[in-house]
């Protein structure tokens, strides 16, 4: 009788541990509940979850910058102070982002532009990405493997000018009268053509911090004083360098707007201090890294401002842009979601 009473609880201890193996496999795969509902699409909280992670350096920051809170700080994601709190405003943030990224996706997938909306089938489509991205040699941009919010983004990126192109051929194409008015109503910089300009550079490279402030201070001085006299380049540095010892170089360079190269960082930095200086003008004394240096506008040649013909382009995208936004905002309203 006692064997058999023994046997009887082994028999239920190990069904015991099978239902409650079960009961864990079901736990962690449950289903996550759901967050909002768009059409016929169940956005789920380990969506938002995900938003909410990619959100928290930026909540973080704010948070630092306007109220000094430390997100090292146990505690920080609670704290309130003047009714705001960095959780709540994570969570709002994150489902912001997470409503109009959906919205963005439904209404592309209802122009044909295919389209994953669930983290589901984000997730498969991210699978088969970068199964493809280990086997295929042909695949030569982007990263070997996505991460998923990294996926999450470029594909977003992708299905929103998608859409916009489409809608700007099916429903958002401006009437000649409007591009008209949107180019006589825009700030005229937005045309400017840019110029091709000649730029003397007076410069003291490499300065560490305390090194020669005061001598800078009269170096430059000093040099404003020569070009508003008109000396030549030549003798304004030879007359620094009989009295300082704070060397200063002079070049000069031509940059043209019209062919820029992208990547040269210190053209760009010309072009933007220089661009609206007129000729015999100078910059003032401007900093560089650890470097100091004024700039005299030579000679230019302005291009002028493109005529509406040539902007056309240009208003097109200006005009989609708020167009579009318009667009979005009515959608989300239509979905019963207020925008501010």
């Amino acid at each position: 009788m006692k064997q058999k009473a023994h046997r009887w609880k082994r028999i239920m201890g190990a069904v015991s541990a099978v239902v409650l193996l079960m009961a864990g496999i079901w736990w962690l795969k449950r289903p996550s509940y759901e967050v909002m509902k768009i059409e016929n699409s169940i956005i789920t909280q380990d969506h938002l979850a995900l938003y909410e992670t990619d959100c928290r350096a930026q909540i973080a920051s704010d948070f630092y910058s306007k109220y000094k809170l430390d997100p090292n700080e146990d505690g920080f994601w609670e704290t309130s102070v003047h009714g705001e709190s960095p959780k709540e405003a994570l969570r709002q943030m994150a489902m912001d982002r997470l409503l109009r990224d959906t919205v963005e996706r439904v209404k592309a997938s209802q122009y044909g532009i295919p389209a994953d909306i669930t983290l589901k089938d984000i997730k498969r489509s991210l699978e088969k990405e970068n199964k493809k991205r280990q086997s295929s040699e042909r695949i030569s941009y982007g990263p070997g493997q996505y991460g998923l919010m990294e996926y999450v983004s470029r594909t977003q990126m992708e299905i929103r000018d998608e859409l916009k192109r489409t809608l700007m051929e099916e429903k958002l194409e401006p009437s000649q009268d409007q591009l008209k008015e949107l180019y006589a109503g825009a700030d005229p910089s937005l045309f400017d053509k840019g110029c091709r300009a000649r730029i003397g550079i007076y410069m003291f490279y490499g300065m560490k911090a305390g090194e020669y402030p005061e001598e800078l201070k009269k170096v430059w001085c000093y040099v404003e004083k020569g070009l508003a006299q008109g000396m030549a380049p030549a003798d304004l540095i030879h007359g620094i360098n009989e009295w300082s010892e704070a060397k200063i170089e002079y070049e000069e360079a031509v940059y043209d707007m019209s062919d820029l190269p992208r990547d040269n960082q210190e053209i760009t930095w010309l072009v933007e201090q220089t661009r609206f200086l007129e000729p015999g003008q100078n910059s003032g004394v401007l900093d560089y890294g650890p470097s100091q240096g004024i700039l005299l506008v030579l000679d230019k040649h302005d291009y002028g401002k493109a005529g509406y013909e040539e902007s056309v382009p240009l208003l097109k995208n200006m005009w989609l842009e708020k167009a579009y936004e318009e667009y979005i905002k009515q959608c989300l309203e239509e979905y019963g979601y207020h925008v501010k």
